[in-house]
């Protein structure tokens, strides 16, 4: 066989593994279609209605005169969020909402569904120190009834403790409110919040800026999460330098509708939050929700939601959207909770209580029920959730921000567990995922130190060739290619984020490959051959520290993606090394 069509052969071959290798992953990336909306049965007939961007003051009132409905603002939020509601009388529902979803202007139309604290979930107050940690030699904190918190122990909290405690993340905590201040309408903070920090929030419910919690239910969520700590009262939050965004959406009985839950997650998104956590859900899918979590991801936010306390088969909305992060519950031996939702969405397991096993067995925090503030033992996929967002705000503090990448840090230093529809990716491992954080920040800064320290070198071995040959000029080529293979990658999952379709083409060989099909000159093909070997140097360092693309998208199938362009880089810079020593210059 001739040289031409072994190298020809060697080439198809590795298109062949490329286009292989892309399959798998194309397919993570399909969108499984959204079912109808219902109208949940017993709610009032109400629907939501998003207007598209362009929509003006004069296009919501000939939506009005057309469809003969009283369309008003949801919440603050707009106009920005451009969410509006309108009830309308059961018998017009249907006719009113075809209307409105064949209007030019309307980007969703559909009937509000209620979401609601998931249910079952037991509470208690336990008269405390039943139970004692065992000393580790680790730094704890004085709070007395922190050893009762065998959650944080399960997870290994105090070991992350002495890497970061959520300095500088700030988490929103979208629930039933969090009684964090004292004003004169006869609302007070938690005693166990005094040291907690807050930033400004928003109640949906009551439209005003105060939303203090007159359920109990999300200050003991964001007691998990941030719960004054080391301050010898009471009991101890994960990530406690963290601060709380508190939004009100949950009624007093604990209900919420999706237009004011949609408005909370873009309000969080756009006042600064880096973590959502909402522990509360419902069996109905809601696309005006769901563009929300989209409009929120995109920003940057990393959203985590319970799973549900169905005790079967079925996350419930929003943790079944693809943009967050669905929490199952284990108890104190890290077994499914019997009362826990499962399913294929579920991406990672957390401590949610198991009261089975008796009441010691609960998730312990601070809040305020029925009127009295005390310490309260509660179980629930929404005990587990504020684990997993308090995990996340940890990762933030650390500067790991993109929500993909805080999703791939928590799953893969998880505690492998199976089944996977009931574990997801395991249970959380707090003390791994930071320390994953800690190599993070360390290899990637290594990373452009050595790219910059090659592309340094390489132009001055240019420049010093050239000079010796008596050539002008400077190896421009060279540090172009350079440059473009070893950080060209990181730049695009900078500018559009590690899960970004992008990704695929900026750490693929495919622009190398179509160049060596199509250039013939000596000097051209050492380009190639040098841009195929730097993108290669790139994929190996991704391959051996886990920072690839698309982490929280595919797993197998983004290594696999990642191996098939090492080797087709490999391919490809001998094919082009081997064409250039033969080509005419």
């Amino acid at each position: 066989m001739g040289r031409e069509k072994l190298l020809r052969l060697l080439a198809g071959t590795a298109l062949l593994v490329l286009i292989a290798a892309a399959v798998p992953l194309l397919l993570t990336w399909r969108t499984p279609p959204q079912p109808a909306v219902p109208l949940p049965p017993g709610s009032p007939a109400a629907l939501v209605v998003d207007l598209k961007e362009s929509a003006t003051p004069d296009d919501v009132a000939r939506l009005d005169r057309e469809s003969g409905l009283d369309l008003q603002e949801n919440s603050v939020e707009y106009p920005v969020d451009h969410v509006m509601r309108a009830d309308v009388p059961a018998a017009q529902e249907a006719a009113a909402l075809a209307a409105l979803r064949a209007d030019p202007v309307v980007e969703i139309a559909e009937p509000e569904v209620w979401f609601r604290i998931p249910a079952g979930e037991e509470t208690s107050a336990p008269a405390g120190m039943a139970a004692k940690a065992v000393p580790n030699g680790r730094w704890t904190p004085n709070d007395p009834r922190y050893p009762e918190q065998w959650n944080f122990r399960q997870i290994g909290a105090e070991k992350a403790w002495e890497v970061t405690r959520g300095k500088g993340a700030v988490v929103a905590v979208i629930d039933t409110g969090v009684a964090f201040e004292t004003d004169e309408q006869g609302c007070y903070q938690a005693k166990d919040f005094g040291g907690t920090q807050f930033v400004p929030g928003y109640d949906f419910i009551h439209k005003n800026n105060h939303p203090n919690d007159d359920q109990g239910h999300g200050t003991h969520v964001a007691g998990t999460i941030a719960e004054s700590t080391n301050n010898r009262e009471g009991c101890a939050g994960l990530a406690y330098e963290a601060k709380i965004m508190p939004l009100k959406v949950l009624s007093k009985e604990g209900y919420g509708s999706s237009g004011d839950i949609a408005d909370a997650i873009r309000w969080a998104a756009d006042h600064g939050a880096s973590v959502i956590n909402m522990s509360l859900g419902s069996p109905f899918p809601s696309a005006i929700l769901h563009s929300a979590c989209q409009y929120a991801y995109k920003k940057g936010v990393t959203i985590v939601c319970a799973a549900g306390n169905s005790g079967g088969e079925g996350v419930g909305y929003p943790a079944a959207f693809r943009e967050c992060i669905a929490v199952s519950a284990v108890g104190p031996g890290g077994k499914l909770a019997p009362y826990s939702s499962y399913g294929p969405q579920v991406a990672i397991a957390a401590p949610g209580g198991d009261k089975t096993q008796g009441e010691n067995a609960g998730i312990l925090q601070n809040t305020v029920l029925a009127g009295t503030d005390d310490y309260f033992s509660f179980q629930g996929t929404s005990m587990a959730s504020p684990h997993v967002a308090g995990a996340a705000a940890l990762l933030v503090s650390q500067g790991i921000k993109d929500p993909a990448e805080v999703k791939a840090a928590l799953q893969k230093s998880a505690q492998p567990k199976a089944p996977a529809n009931q574990y997801g990716a395991g249970l959380l491992d707090v003390a791994a995922a930071v320390s994953r954080g800690t190599t993070l920040n360390v290899e990637r800064p290594a990373w452009w130190l050595l790219s910059v320290c090659a592309i340094g070198l390489c132009a001055a071995l240019g420049i010093t060739r050239r000079r010796l040959a008596g050539l002008p000029g400077y190896p421009i080529g060279t540090v172009a290619a350079l440059v473009l293979g070893l950080l060209g990658p990181d730049w695009v999952a900078a500018r559009f984020g590690c899960d970004s379709h992008m990704n695929m083409v900026a750490h693929s060989l495919l622009l190398p490959f179509l160049m060596l099909a199509e250039l013939e000159g000596r000097a051209a093909l050492q380009w190639v051959a040098l841009f195929a070997a730097a993108l290669t140097a790139h994929l190996l360092w991704d391959l051996r520290w886990g920072t690839g693309p698309f982490p929280a998208l595919a797993e197998w199938q983004a290594t696999l993606w990642l191996w098939a362009n090492t080797v087709a880089g490999a391919v490809i810079c001998l094919i082009a090394l081997v064409r250039s020593y033969h080509a005419r210059s």
